[in-house]
Formats: structure tokens, C-alpha cells, sequence
């Protein structure tokens, strides 16, 4: 039996505040690190650098944002947070839970070093002009051709190993900037921008089910309501009864709501990180 949505009510905030609140405050939880599930791999330096921000601010700035998978709860975005608030030895995570998405749409990178000549020498992975029967990826180059790549294995397996073989082919120190998968960008000499294909939540989950992982930086998933800034002390984290520190985390947010230091933005945010 999964962790449904409903379960958060045995912490919930105040009935008589619910009604002036927004929404998603009400899915902000704390939960154990081990009923938390990672389908993407992590970034060591990008861990080093949250690591030790957190340890230095004492605090978790951003929820997870995970969803119910069986009894436990499945990341879709903050799997460095996790990470490093193990290392911290914390026992407990902040996480947004919302539903399970439809469709996991795939980042797109742009980066330098890797064109066609690379493309055709990585193993496991065909290049052609046509999308193929298992596909990875779509890439555009910036003398504006487009290259579809798909893996020799049409196995969920198979193409998950070959994305690993292609991210092991990205130039080593080049800079990888993530594009948005309806994003556009323009494109200089050298560059190329690589396209990943989306994955259902489905097959996130047999990954997640079979013990591999995705390489990182690969699914985004769209949130309506993404709860940011919540900054939440990290001791409150580190120990403790579930239930007790739960009820600390809706006072928490209770205050403050109470002392206007909430606020709701309907439109698209850019956001330094």
C-alpha cells in the first residue's frame, strides 16, 4: 500500500488556516531518507558544493519534490539534496509530494566537443537522420543538422546503458548547460545540443524496481505549484519521532504564513542558483 497524498493530513495544518493558505503548503512533509527512491545518478562536484552549502547554512533551502511510488516515495527532482543530507547524517528530508506525472519530459544540453565524429564511435549507439525504434536522443548541431540517436538494445536496460556510454563521451571539464525540452537555443561552433527523450513514469519506475539508475541531469519533470525558499533548520532533521517532528514542520509553516513571509508568484520565475 503506497504512501497516499491523504496520509499528510495526520500532520496537517490548522482547518481553520486551510482555507487562506496555498495549496502545496499543505504537501510539504518531512520524510526518512530511506523511504526516498533515486531513478537519476548524481554529480560529485555539484554534490560537494550543496553539501557544503547546507552544512555552512544549517538548513535545507528547497523541498525534494518526489511523488508515491508503493510504499515509498520516488524523486523527481532534488536527488543531490538527498544525497547530501545523508553525508550531513540527517534522518529526515523536506519533500513536496505531488502526484505522479503523466510524462517525464527529458532536459536538453548544450555543451561543446561532441559532433557527429563522436557521435558514430560511441558503442551501443546508432546515429541516423530518421528516429529510431529505441530512442535516446535528438541533437542539433550548429551547422543545423539534426541527428536522432537510439540504442542497438530496445530493452528499457539497453537504453539505459547507452545513455550512460553517450554521457561518458561528453567532453571531460566542458561546461553542460541544461535547456529547457521546449527550449531553443542558439547554437555557436562546436556546440551541440543534445535532446533527451522523455520517459514515462512507468518505466522510471522499473528502472528504479531493476537496481539501475539514470545518468543525471537527464528527466525534468513540470510542477504546477512548486513550494522554494522554505529554508528549514537542518537539526530539525537529523533525529527524531516522525510525528513530532512534523508537527514542528506545520508550525513552522503556520508562523510563517502568520508573519507575511509567504509569497505566491503565478508567473514564470528565473532563479539564480
Amino acid at each position: 500500500m503506497g504512501p497516499p497524498r491523504g496520509r499528510r493530513l495526520e500532520y496537517g495544518l490548522d482547518p481553520l488556516l486551510l482555507e487562506y493558505l496555498i495549496p502545496s503548503l499543505e504537501d510539504l512533509l518531512l520524510v526518512d531518507l530511506g523511504c526516498l527512491i533515486l531513478h537519476e545518478a548524481h554529480d560529485e562536484d555539484r554534490l560537494a558544493r550543496l553539501r557544503g552549502r547546507i552544512e555552512a547554512e544549517r538548513e535545507q533551502r528547497n523541498p525534494v519534490i518526489v511523488s508515491p511510488h508503493e510504499d515509498r516515495y520516488l524523486v523527481l527532482d532534488g536527488a543531490h539534496r538527498v544525497h547530501a543530507l545523508g553525508e550531513l547524517g540527517s534522518r529526515f528530508a523536506l519533500v513536496q509530494v505531488v502526484e505522479p506525472p503523466e510524462q517525464a519530459e527529458g532536459w536538453g544540453h548544450l555543451l561543446s566537443g561532441i559532433g557527429r565524429t563522436e557521435l558514430d564511435n560511441i558503442e551501443g549507439i546508432k546515429v541516423s537522420d530518421r528516429l529510431g525504434d529505441a530512442p535516446l536522443a535528438e541533437v542539433e548541431t550548429a551547422e543545423g543538422e539534426t541527428l536522432h540517436l537510439s540504442a542497438m538494445e530496445d530493452r528499457l536496460r539497453g537504453r539505459v546503458r547507452a545513455l550512460w556510454d553517450l554521457q561518458s563521451f561528453y567532453p571531460k571539464g566542458v561546461v553542460v548547460r541544461r535547456v529547457e525540452p521546449d527550449g531553443t537555443a542558439r547554437l555557436s561552433g562546436g556546440e551541440a545540443l543534445i535532446r533527451y527523450h522523455p520517459f514515462t513514469p512507468k518505466e522510471l519506475a522499473e528502472i528504479v524496481d531493476s537496481g539501475i539508475v539514470l545518468p543525471a541531469g537527464i528527466t525534468r519533470f513540470r510542477v504546477q505549484e512548486r513550494v522554494l525558499g522554505v529554508s528549514y533548520p537542518l537539526d530539525r532533521m537529523m533525529d527524531g519521532d516522525p510525528s513530532a517532528r512534523n508537527a514542528e514542520l506545520r508550525e513552522f509553516v503556520e508562523r510563517r504564513w502568520e508573519d507575511n513571509r509567504v509569497r505566491y508568484y503565478g508567473e514564470p520565475v528565473v532563479l539564480f542558483e
